[in-house]
């Protein structure tokens, strides 16, 4: 493993939200070692010129599936390729996202747990790709959204053995499943109602009590208010997407600690997808992305958590990763660029619970860093137009 030296280069410190001019930083065996003013005692690293440049965190994405491909109806292909060439599929997104400055995702549904595997042969030595934090497949009841991604699950003994059977594939894969993720309501992808929660309160509050209980965190793919509030009473760790979320329950998200996954970008594109996508996907789409305007706005001003997610490989969205488009939306419906450089680094490391190693160019943290040619704080494109180096656990990617 190459220990490296960036010598005279400008660190993006997103804990305070500001710039460390001129600093020298050291990464040895993968770890940062050393961060100062002046210059580092080092045994054979490689020395890179920083001067003018600007070192950063790798970015994260808490919500992707990394088995669909963004096409039209990855759902249809999905299902057609079958598990094994969604493995692959898988393989494939995931490089390419850790090539394009993306260090870690959270994968938040796929067919058969692939990526629970595919995270295990990362860990194994033998592939490779940004690092996974895998759901594996999604919880979802009878006629529910995507069963194509999930497991089915109705009454509360089948909701506990879904937990169980996911918690018992650590023993399978050898790789701590730190969170799953459960379908609460309908979506704009599927052809079931938005409409009402497709579990009780009761019900969510077996799935959330039965993970707690194993140490194991969840994730809930939610829309309507309806779905959203009982997500919240159960004490759901995230809400994703979380179109249409009323000021009581945003008060209610930030004092239990719930994190917001907002996924913005994805339903402006359906919602502008008429002719390309099934029909009912655009219309639902459009009602979400109005809502959606008037939560964020509300989220932002009550204080909610907010990290960034963008379910890329969805319909129409393109090929991964989308994290970009995301940040400029983000920007867009009312966050500050440094606010938003913080969801997508330091704020989603903590909703995932690897704080202590990823997230920030910190002493004692990975080395997974991204060398810009500008700014981010200033212009959110420089990660997209002035990535010059990707670098994970202080191996050169690109």
């Amino acid at each position: 493993m190459n220990n490296l030296y960036f010598s005279h280069v400008n660190v993006v410190d997103v804990n305070k939200g500001g710039i460390l001019n001129d600093m020298n930083v050291l990464i040895e065996k993968g770890i940062i070692s050393a961060i100062a003013k002046g210059e580092l005692q080092h045994d054979k690293a490689e020395v890179i010129n920083g001067q003018g440049k600007y070192l950063c965190p790798g970015v994260m994405d808490m919500h992707v599936h990394l088995v669909w491909d963004g096409s039209p109806d990855p759902v249809s292909s999905n299902i057609a390729e079958g598990p094994y060439i969604a493995m692959l599929r898988a393989m494939y997104n995931a490089q390419n996202s850790l090539r394009k400055g993306v260090t870690v995702v959270r994968d938040v549904g796929c067919n058969q747990d692939v990526t629970i595997f595919l995270a295990h042969a990362m860990k194994k030595g033998l592939t490779w790709g940004c690092d996974i934090v895998p759901c594996g497949s999604a919880i979802t009841g009878s006629c529910g959204h995507v069963p194509s991604l999930s497991r089915i699950a109705d009454t509360n003994d089948e909701l506990v053995k879904a937990v169980r059977t996911l918690k018992g594939l650590e023993n399978k894969a050898t790789l701590k499943c730190q969170w799953i993720k459960v379908m609460a309501t309908g979506g704009a992808c599927g052809p079931e109602d938005v409409g009402p929660s497709m579990y009780s309160v009761d019900n969510l509050k077996t799935i959330v009590e039965e993970a707690h209980r194993l140490h194991m965190k969840v994730s809930a793919h939610a829309l309507p208010n309806e779905g959203i509030h009982a997500c919240i009473e159960a004490g759901i760790d995230t809400i994703e997407h979380g179109a249409d979320i009323s000021v009581p329950d945003l008060i209610m998200m930030k004092k239990k600690g719930i994190a917001l996954i907002p996924t913005l970008w994805i339903y402006k594109i359906l919602a502008e997808s008429e002719g390309i996508v099934d029909s009912y996907m655009s219309r639902k789409a459009a009602k979400v992305v109005e809502q959606q305007k008037v939560t964020f706005h509300n989220a932002l001003a009550q204080g909610v958590c907010i990290a960034l997610g963008t379910d890329a490989g969805s319909p129409n969205f393109g090929m991964h990763p989308n994290v970009f488009g995301e940040m400029y939306v983000m920007n867009e419906y009312g966050m500050d660029t440094v606010q938003v450089v913080k969801s997508a680094t330091i704020t989603a490391a903590k909703v995932l619970g690897i704080a202590d190693r990823k997230g920030s160019i910190d002493l004692g943290k990975d080395g997974d860093v991204l060398l810009l040619n500008g700014n981010p704080f200033k212009d959110l494109h420089v990660f997209e137009t002035g990535l010059e180096k990707v670098f994970q656990r202080g191996i050169l990617i690109h």
